[in-house]
């Protein structure tokens, strides 16, 4: 049992257990090439998105 504020005892309930293992703090550590590789895919998800660059994708010209 755990005490809360006041000092009393308290019956710590399965929801309270679930959401303190759910929402607990995890760290994760990266190599130095998981982190470049990281940064890389960061870069590319967020880059600025115009409709020049999207015109030029569409009606590049394909050679086969």
């Amino acid at each position: 049992m755990e005490e809360n504020q006041n000092q009393l005892p308290a019956k710590v309930s399965f929801w309270s257990k679930f959401k303190n293992f759910m929402f607990q703090e995890i760290k994760v550590e990266l190599t130095p090439y998981q982190q470049k590789v990281e940064d890389e895919i960061n870069e590319f998800l967020h880059q600025e998105i115009t409709w020049q660059g999207v015109k030029s994708f569409l009606f590049q010209e394909i050679r086969f």
